[in-house]
């Protein structure tokens, strides 16, 4: 019998040229070398760099002019393709499947069609490709995170050209530990790359660790959005020249020290390049800022003719279209226009704060701030700014929550991500000589007083939102009240919490702290948010709070009295010790309801007094209280100071003009509480 001699297949060749462009899946062109390497697809839209060597920057070329595909290889024979060097092999029958796969930012994949009876290659190429006839999607069976040759290929979610990486959570559309195990992405109408699903995390089932995903989007969104943020881009440019570098300038000299959110290095680096790659939500915010220390600060010259409401509205309606795709500039934006002014006839702290800080958690939660980021596939940078950002906003989470008395959107159950170090927060604070002029002398480099101050209020916001989880939820005041042992047992626990915090804050942040360089003006606000938190916990170790209890003396009111009126002198004096250049501080938005809290307080102290010498020494607190309010306000010559008194002096205003009417009616039920 004979055998017949295989026909040798037939290499053949295809004339191409290198530059033209090159959509996804085309083999008209060749690819650049770098792109060759990697064997990944190169994307040339219309002419070079690709779109993965213009994302990391570098030289896009082709030594070959000529592309030959090799004769071994069968039209009905698998294409293995692999960014590793070895993966585990599996043969999966995919010819029903249409699966995202994992991608990478700045890795364009490519898709091959192959019909659903293709077999995969010799177990030597261990990762196999396979697409069914109808779809352009491509699977891959990893067993670990992509490498290229310079390294991982996931090394940041920030800086990828047009593109913006929104966090796949567990209950997403598509299953993690299944994307743990296939690449993806998304392609639309064109063949063009629409979506791709990048890893930060491969996870580790042993430590329970699952996966963490990202979809990587492109950013192509309806032509009136870009079209109203180009315009409002404009408007605000408009509105603040000739005057925007003095007003980041001042931004950074007085309100980063308070409220260190804005990546400092990052955000001067880019301001200075093209400050149109910013968004205009965080530009207006920090140029709104800035402006409302301009006639407190020496070294300005000239006057501001634009209205700030109106630069911070344009801000806010740029911020509404932003939100389709939100990134760390995003959040930043957030977190500086809830701290907008207020309006000059506001008397109680209006929703629209409560309401916004909903709209900074759920961009955190979209861009996975919510997620502990320490092992991921992350430049160090990014990683630290991620977890600051985070704690920022759950600060402004659980104090805009106070304002009203709502139940805080963050709860433990809701994030993994560590507490911040304090070696973390100096990062991106040293500016590079480059930019140096941009910002006052006292900026330019790291300052540890503004490292503490965050770090101490991030500590100081976790003891409140244990005490509000503990007592100042409906369920939570429910189910202890029928146990008021329980209940006082972890209130005190609390309570020494809040003794440890403020007998080892630093120095540095104190109001006692003097130093030529740093006074005490950028340490009121973490000190007022302090006596807040004091104030809440004596109302829940006092509760309940009713006038049976005064004559009760095994009531907790009673018990608890003496210690709440030696303890709240401590706010009257740090009240007492506010110069004129801490009250033209910056204070944030939350400071007001702050103040107000503790002034209601001493009035709830006064009222409640069980004995003619506890009234007594309630009344002398407020007297304090009131003298200091009055001194400030001679001192209150712009619009924030104005707004940070202003609610609190009504209060205690009206309390005094019915105070001789409560004492005549014997603080009975005929008393009037403003």
């Amino acid at each position: 019998m004979e055998h017949s001699t295989p026909q040798r297949r037939r290499s053949f060749k295809i004339k191409t040229k290198f530059g033209s462009a090159r959509q996804w899946r085309s083999r008209k062109n060749p690819p650049c070398d770098a792109c060759r390497r990697r064997k990944t697809a190169c994307i040339i839209e219309t002419s070079p760099p690709c779109r993965f060597c213009r994302s990391k920057g570098q030289v896009c070329k082709s030594t070959d002019v000529e592309t030959g595909w090799p004769s071994r290889r069968g039209p009905r024979d698998a294409v293995v393709e692999s960014d590793q060097d070895t993966t585990d092999s599996t043969v999966v029958d995919t010819s029903y499947l249409s699966i995202p796969t994992l991608a990478s930012p700045g890795i364009e994949s490519d898709s091959l069609a192959v019909p659903p009876t293709a077999q995969t290659t010799s177990p030597s190429n261990r990762s196999t490709s396979v697409t069914a006839s109808q779809t352009s999607v491509r699977v891959y069976l990893p067993n670990s995170t992509p490498h290229s040759d310079n390294g991982p290929v996931v090394d940041t979610l920030e800086d990828n050209e047009n593109r913006t990486a929104h966090s796949v959570g567990l209950a997403g559309e598509q299953d993690t530990d299944l994307l743990a195990s296939f690449r993806s992405f998304i392609t639309n109408e064109r063949d063009g790359v629409s979506a791709d699903v990048i890893q930060a995390f491969a996870g580790d089932l042993d430590v329970t660790a699952f996966p963490i995903h990202f979809n990587l989007l492109t950013d192509e969104f309806q032509p009136a959005d870009d079209a109203a943020k180009s315009r409002i881009s404009d408007i605000i440019e408009s509105m603040v020249s000739p005057h925007a570098s003095t007003l980041v300038r001042l931004f950074f000299k007085h309100v980063h020290p308070v409220y260190c959110v804005v990546s400092k290095g990052r955000f001067l680096k880019a301001y200075a390049e093209n400050k149109g790659k910013i968004p205009a939500s965080l530009r207006g915010a920090i140029y709104g800022l800035g402006s409302t220390f301009w006639q407190h600060d020496s070294d300005v010259e000239g006057a501001l003719h634009f209205d700030l409401h109106n630069l911070f509205e344009e801000a806010q309606s740029s911020l509404q279209r932003e939100f389709h795709a939100p990134d760390l500039w995003t959040i930043q934006a957030c977190l500086l226009l809830l701290y907008e002014r207020p309006a000059d006839n506001a008397t109680i702290e209006t929703p629209r704060t409560w309401v916004f800080s909903s709209h900074t958690v759920a961009c955190a939660h979209m861009v996975g701030l919510h997620r502990d980021c320490t092992a991921w596939h992350l430049v160090p940078g990014e990683k630290k700014l991620r977890k600051k950002l985070w704690w920022a906003t759950y600060m402004s989470d659980i104090w805009s929550s106070v304002c009203h008395g709502n139940p805080p959107l963050v709860y433990p159950g809701s994030f993994t991500t560590s507490p911040p170090m304090l070696d973390d927060l100096p990062f991106d604070e040293d500016v590079p000589v480059d930019f140096q002029d941009m910002v006052d002398i006292s900026s330019r480099t790291v300052e540890i007083s503004t490292s503490a101050r965050f770090l101490e209020m991030v500590k100081l916001s976790r003891i409140l939102h244990e005490l509000v989880d503990s007592y100042f939820l409906d369920s939570s005041y429910q189910q202890t009240i029928v146990q008021p042992h329980v209940r006082e047992a972890k209130l005190l626990n609390i309570r020494q919490e809040l003794a440890n915090w403020s007998s080892m804050v630093p120095n540095c942040v104190t109001m006692a702290y003097s130093k030529e360089r740093n006074d005490t003006r950028n340490n009121g606000p973490l000190n007022l948010a302090y006596f807040a938190v004091q104030a809440l916990l004596f109302r829940a170790l006092m509760s309940p709070a009713r006038m049976p209890a005064k004559s009760d003396p095994n009531s907790s009111l009673c018990r608890y009295f003496n210690l709440a009126v030696t303890e709240f002198r401590n706010f009257t004096q740090f009240m007492d010790k506010i110069t004129r250049t801490s009250l033209h501080a910056f204070w944030g938005g939350h400071a007001r309801s702050q103040l107000t809290l503790c002034g209601n307080f001493l009035i709830y102290l006064f009222l409640l007094a069980p004995s003619p010498g506890q009234v007594h020494a309630a009344f002398e607190l407020l007297g304090s209280f009131h003298e200091s309010l009055r001194r400030l306000r001679e001192w209150a010559d712009d619009d924030p100071s104005l707004a940070l008194l202003r609610p609190v002096a009504l209060r205690i205003d009206s309390f005094f003009l019915h105070a001789a009417r409560i004492m005549r009616n014997g603080m009975g039920s005929q008393g009037v509480v403003s």
